[in-house]
């Protein structure tokens, strides 16, 4: 397929999108998510404020909460085994979970190297995950949330494909997770009288992991 029909494609598809399918999928997902997420609402507000739980049960906690919903989105959505496009995006992860990650595989993540937009790191089919293996995740019950929460709710892949460059791909919406995941690996700064949370550190899972599942030597 040349670029000229692939972007066709692309067009013809949210046209169609565009109609009101995928509004009627979402909200098929939101009406059956919705006594879990209402369950994890008041579970993650009691977890946020439990100063008991160190910051690794908080994460493992939010990728359990993660998993929930996409069981429920799952079964409409276009992601199947071997399907890896997302694999060759930018991952971004907070330092806290990429320390997680490493205590789960038993690598040490490298020294965080800032970024401050997925547009810093250099990803596509040349520079997939280094924990994508024969068109599979590697450490998939040890991958990050922003893994975790990719559910493309269209009928198949094409949207996801990088062929043609990055394209506007019709994601379950998993923004409260994400916040959450903020929260607890946000440090804090003192604002006037109060404290506020400031963004984690964050950087791309090829950063912290350049050799994957390999140890450093």
């Amino acid at each position: 397929m040349t670029a000229a029909d692939m972007q066709a494609a692309i067009d013809a598809r949210w046209v169609e999108l565009e109609s009101g399918r995928l509004a009627r999928v979402i909200s098929i997902i939101n009406e059956q998510a919705l006594p879990v997420k209402i369950r994890h609402k008041r579970d993650l507000n009691t977890m946020l404020n439990d100063q008991s739980k160190n910051v690794d049960a908080m994460i493992e906690a939010l990728w359990k909460a993660v998993d929930e919903v996409g069981a429920v989105a799952a079964p409409r959505a276009a992601c199947r085994k071997g399907c890896s496009h997302c694999c060759h995006t930018s991952v971004l992860l907070p330092a806290q979970e990429a320390a997680l990650i490493g205590k789960r595989i038993g690598v040490k993540p490298e020294p965080h190297k800032g970024i401050t937009q997925r547009g810093d790191i250099e990803a596509g089919y040349h520079n997939p995950c280094p924990f994508l293996r024969e068109g599979e995740c590697s450490i998939y019950e040890s991958r990050p949330l922003a893994c975790r929460q990719q559910y493309n709710m269209d009928i198949d892949a094409l949207l996801c494909d990088l062929s043609g460059g990055p394209s506007k791909v019709p994601y379950l919406n998993m923004l409260d997770y994400q916040q959450a995941l903020v929260l607890v690996t946000a440090g804090w700064r003192r604002l006037g009288l109060t404290s506020v949370p400031a963004m984690p550190d964050v950087g791309d899972i090829r950063q912290f992991f350049p050799n994957g599942k390999e140890k450093k030597q």
